[in-house]
């Protein structure tokens, strides 16, 4: 069956990335941005017949994303485009009794819901929120919406641009500045009418899902006494009629996506333990996110995957006949679609081999058929961007149904990374990629550059990535490993960062560069290093403990632990992994590379986003001054508007791409003209 499945995916690689009839495929360049599309939010039909998703592209005159919505035969054949608008269309989702698409659109300001009656016509708007609309589900019935939307402001609140600030978490990354207006659940008919406020206090909700008799809502939220000083999220339900609300999940952990069956005995969600509060010794600590099932009714939470020791991602979902739960699995590397009984037993691997199904967060990262037959997903690997495939849910006869981005497949030449394993400091093997440039001869020498993914609890894999093609068409043999704190190899591995970052982790991927320079094809004295988020922390630390490095690209990164606290939005993980500064002063300033910039010798170029609250501005500034101060080659480029984990305007990433190949070929490569 996988052999089968397998070759069927690599035969459609293969057509996609065809070379167009009489044509020699070019270099891949950094405004290929533009040219490349996605799709997300799949939905079947409740017949069946068709699958509904949203396709998104980066449009150059505007330096925006346009998003539309799509629809399909599930069986193959000619797409429809349902939307032709120039703002975001986005989550299709089909009214149970197929009569509606809902989508969300902000084509008249603020995200609205938006329905398409499938009988014909243009598109009309239901819901009309001053805050816009961040989620939604339909009623059983299709009679109502259920939706999440922040509370609105008043007049008073409206007229003044002071920010009073009085909460503990007080901003958010993507947010800005937090007010005392939370998010809550709200309900409309279909036909129109006033929306009626379900939830009310000073929480928030989301992952609402109906219960199958539409009598409930599941939701989950933190409802503890302060809900912004730990990360206990729980599940509710509440009455739609009464309001109501009752506890399911009671712990002091974070729950997150629930699931209803479709018998309403059971409620699939997804947990991770951490180390929420500091309290744990790191042995006991668990870095793992579970599948869990609880009886809707109360009664003992069982832990499906407990023995399976790796990350658990995205909304569970429930086979029709309730007999499987279907989830998406991190595992060395590669985003793997498995399924297990909901009952308990042995994961079996539905999508499996070195590719990836995409991993959304949002429900519509993977669909079921509505007879369990099908699942839809979208799939891609290293040399592939992702498109919608559809297989039987027993994982044969894998189908490609979109081919989006055979166009520009076809016309660019990219670069096959080779899957390497090598042993660290101590032994312990270490799993990573090498991208080699064009026409590569192992007799040459190359200059190396080492890319350090964020996190640290994140993975790299079999995934396009789009700057690592660039540094090889560049000339670079690019390495990227997942060094202790990556997640995808169990509990116990990330485990080695956890209050201790920069030790065990540094020495991981400096013995990757070792590794790859023993294989005699890297130029010992042209070796960069750059990365994102914890990447960028660990290109700054890097730095100041070796002078191997003659060139670094730091990116978002944090410099000085102190000055995060209060400045960033995650106080509470550092408190919880390392102390409050006051009373862990030691474990403040050992994770701060910043006291030791004196002895940095490499160039190193500083990128951040203006409106990054999670590593803060403030944090490249400071590495950037103190560079500058010691007379060390350096350069600081802000992005205005930009956040940390958001979408940045398609202008702004071509710029970070271009400056990323300028600043290495400047010290690595310094007779090559940048592209």
């Amino acid at each position: 069956m996988k052999k089968l499945t397998a070759l069927v995916f690599i035969i459609n690689l293969i057509l996609s990335a065809s070379i167009i009839e009489g044509k020699e495929k070019r270099e891949i360049k950094a405004d290929d941005l533009y040219n490349f599309k996605q799709i997300s939010n799949i939905q079947f039909s409740p017949d069946g017949r068709w699958i509904a998703y949203a396709v998104t592209v980066a449009e150059r005159e505007s330096d925006s994303y346009d998003s539309d919505i799509w629809m399909r035969p599930s069986k193959g054949g000619t797409p429809i485009r349902l939307s032709h608008h120039e703002k975001m269309d986005s989550s299709p989702c089909w009214s149970p009794n197929g009569k509606y698409l809902a989508f969300l659109s902000a084509r008249k300001g603020k995200t609205q819901i938006w329905l398409f009656n499938t009988v014909g016509g243009e598109p009309y708007q239901l819901t009309d929120m001053s805050n816009g609309i961040s989620s939604f589900v339909w009623s059983p019935d299709s009679s109502q919406v259920a939706f999440i939307t922040k509370d609105p402001h008043t007049k008073k609140e409206k007229k003044s641009d002071v920010i009073v600030l009085n909460r503990l978490q007080h901003k958010l990354d993507g947010v800005g500045y937090l007010d005392n207006k939370r998010h809550h659940i709200w309900i409309i008919p279909v036909r129109g009418g006033v929306p009626r406020k379900l939830t009310d206090g000073q929480y928030d909700e989301q992952g609402i899902n109906f219960s199958p008799d539409g009598k409930e809502i599941l939701f989950v939220s933190n409802r503890t006494e302060d809900p912004d000083a730990n990360h206990n999220t729980d599940i509710w339900a509440i009455d739609v009629k009464i309001g109501r609300i009752r506890q399911i999940t009671d712990d002091a952990k974070t729950e997150s996506n629930p699931s209803w069956s479709h018998d309403g005995e059971y409620i699939a969600y997804l947990m991770f333990e951490g180390n929420l509060e500091g309290n744990k010794k790191k042995s006991s600590v668990s870095n793992i996110t579970f599948l869990w099932t609880v009886p809707a009714r109360g009664g003992k939470p069982v832990n499906l995957t407990v023995d399976l020791d790796r990350n658990v991602v995205g909304r569970p979902l429930w086979s029709p006949d309730d007999r499987y739960l279907y989830f998406i699995l991190e595992d060395s590397g590669n985003w793997h679609l498995c399924r297990i009984p909901s009952s308990g037993g042995k994961v079996e691997r539905i999508i499996a081999g070195e590719r990836s199904v995409s991993n959304s967060w949002q429900q519509g990262g993977v669909a079921i058929s509505p007879d369990g037959k099908y699942l839809a997903f979208t799939l891609e690997d290293s040399l592939s961007l992702p498109e919608l495939y559809i297989t039987e849910t027993s994982g044969e006869e894998l189908k490609q149904l979109t081919f989006i981005n055979k166009e520009i497949l076809s016309e660019v030449r990219l670069n096959k990374p080779e899957n390497i394993h090598y042993k660290s400091f101590d032994g312990l093997e270490i799993e990573g990629w090498v991208m080699n440039p064009p026409d590569f001869h192992p007799g040459k020498k190359y200059p190396l550059v080492l890319m350090v993914h964020g996190g640290p609890l994140a993975q790299y894999g079999t995934v396009f990535s789009h700057q690592f093609q660039l540094l090889a068409t560049e000339g670079y043999v690019v390495l990227y490993t997942n060094p202790r704190g990556s997640t995808g190899y169990g509990n116990s591995f990330t485990l080695g960062v956890t209050a201790n970052w920069g030790n065990e982790d540094l020495k991981d991927v400096m013995a990757g560069v070792d590794y790859v320079i023993e294989q005699g094809y890297v130029d010992p004295e042209r070796v960069g290093i750059g990365g994102y988020s914890y990447g960028g922390w660990m290109t700054n630390y890097a730095i100041t403990r070796t002078d191997r490095f003659k060139a670094a690209v730091s990116m978002a990164s944090s410099a000085d632990y102190f000055s995060c606290y209060g400045t960033d939005d995650s106080f509470k993980w550092w408190e919880a992994e390392i102390g409050l500064p006051w009373d862990k002063s030691e474990n403040y300033r050992k994770h701060s590379p910043i006291f030791d910039a004196k002895k940095i010798k490499t160039p190193t170029l500083f990128m951040c986003g203006q409106n990054d609250y999670r590593c803060p501005l403030p944090q490249s500034e400071q590495m950037y001054l103190s560079l500058k101060r010691l007379g060390i080659e350096t350069e600081l480029v802000i992005y205005p508007g930009e956040s940390h984990g958001g979408s940045w305007r398609p202008d702004h990433k071509i710029d970070m791409l271009q400056r990323i190949l300028k600043w290495f070929n400047k010290y690595l490569q310094p007779k090559k003209k940048t592209r």
